[in-house]
């Protein structure tokens, strides 16, 4: 009895340990929805991309204060980095369709990624400087 509870104990551990592994390199979330951006990183290098997701998700998360708030890439125009990286955030201002400007603080390590027509592109918050929505 001791030895399969060990058994299973090891195998569930295990699991665990693999499951915590890096995707394989050039692989990238690629949400159901192609939205299309440019990205400018802090160096002002553009990069047109396809399939731009935010962590995988369609949607930019953030905090409002003391709020935590996720915007659609449907309304986003145009996200500006503003700032530098305080306690692992970044500021920016979030320009939504309508025209509305939202003040949003991002995760500093948060990634964005996307396709190039050269190959995959992930870059997190803090080496950006703008996105711009197709």
């Amino acid at each position: 009895m001791k030895r399969a509870t060990l058994l299973i104990l090891l195998i569930s551990f295990w699991i665990m340990l693999t499951a915590m592994g890096k995707p394989p390199e050039g692989g990238i979330p690629t949400p159901e929805t192609n939205f299309s951006a440019t990205v400018i990183d802090d160096q002002d290098i553009s990069t047109k991309c396809q399939h731009v997701s935010w962590e995988g998700k369609t949607f930019l998360a953030g905090w409002r204060g003391k709020g935590i708030v996720t915007i659609p890439f449907e309304k986003v125009k145009r996200v500006v980095l503003i700032g530098n990286v305080r306690d692992g955030k970044k500021d920016s201002q979030v320009t939504l369709k309508n025209g509305e400007v939202v003040a949003i603080t991002f995760n500093a390590e948060a990634r964005l990624y996307g396709m190039t027509s050269f190959g995959s592109y992930m870059i997190t918050v803090k080496n950006l400087k703008e996105i711009i929505f197709e």
